[in-house]
């Protein structure tokens, strides 16, 4: 069973709704210790892990939205992007692999996420990075987030309106 969303491109990108053919991918991406360092649960996952979650969680949480990230050119995974909407704000996320870091990619694809948060009527948008995670950072803050206060080892950034 997989759930159906709306598929959305960029200029080199293509974003579809997760699938479990996608957990391979996404357990090596989060599997990785400078990857899940960065989490609120900072482990390796195993794939019964991954289906747990996706199978007990993901498709029962109507307002968790999850899009693998595909380059055009080459069909390429490289990364899952999602949001999670509340009622009028949605708190973006973003896992992308390493080898595809610092191409622009994570811009791209969260300039996406906000213009459709945007038409779901979602007024404030936030992030929540961990206080060390300097890339996602200054990620975040390039797109125009703002930091609006510290929870523990995290960093919460949000859009203007909140």
């Amino acid at each position: 069973m997989a759930r159906v969303l709306e598929k959305m491109t960029t200029e080199r990108l293509i974003l579809r709704g997760i699938n479990e053919t996608d957990a391979t991918e996404i357990v090596e991406w989060r599997s990785d210790p400078e990857v899940y360092r960065y989490f609120k649960s900072p482990h390796k996952i195993p794939v019964k892990e991954h289906f747990n979650w996706y199978n007990n969680s993901y498709l029962q949480n109507d307002m968790r939205l999850d899009w693998m990230c595909i380059e055009k050119g080459t069909g390429k995974k490289i990364g899952v992007f999602g949001l999670g909407f509340g009622t009028d704000s949605a708190e973006v996320n973003y896992l992308l692999a390493p080898d595809s870091q610092h191409k622009g990619y994570a811009s791209e694809a969260i300039r996406c996420l906000l213009e459709y948060a945007a038409k779901k009527n979602a007024i404030h948008i936030i992030a929540e990075i961990h206080k060390d995670n300097d890339p996602s950072i200054r990620l975040i803050r390039k797109l125009g987030f703002i930091r609006e206060r510290k929870e523990g080892d995290f960093e919460i950034y949000g859009t203007s309106g909140g």
